[in-house]
């Protein structure tokens, strides 16, 4: 690789990596907003003492926000899936381009790897404390 098709490829990966960082705070938000969720609906049942079960409430109906509840968990859970697999693929993804990126600064010589460790700290300078 010369040193634009480099610079390219650190770039593309520098951006992935954002998007990476962004996908993984939205999965964590997910996953704080359905345990917020189950705790509602957890709530919203009656625990039958001295035993594991629960039922709805005394009278076999549904308290009034449980199948909004249930609703909203299962959007929830939807959103969540499809955002890990996303997350799974940019990750995959990313570490070929990484390791791509490493294998060509492995090969490079003299003034070439002296101009690719310029560029490579550039651009993941922002990443980690180089």
């Amino acid at each position: 690789m010369n040193l634009t098709e480099f610079e390219k490829s650190l770039s593309n990966f520098c951006t992935g990596y954002e998007t990476y960082t962004k996908l993984m705070s939205d999965i964590k938000r997910l996953d704080n907003l359905m345990q917020a969720n189950e705790k509602q609906l957890n709530d919203s049942l009656i625990k039958i003492p001295f035993t594991h079960l629960y039922f709805v409430d005394g009278l076999g109906i549904f308290k009034h926000q449980t199948p909004t509840l249930i609703k909203q968990n299962r959007q929830l859970i939807t959103k969540y899936n499809r955002k890990l697999i996303k997350a799974k693929k940019l990750s995959s993804s990313l570490q070929k381009q990484l390791k791509t990126i490493r294998s060509d600064y492995l090969r490079s010589n003299g003034e070439e790897s002296k101009a690719k460790d310029k560029l490579a700290n550039k651009y993941l300078k922002q990443f980690w404390q180089i």
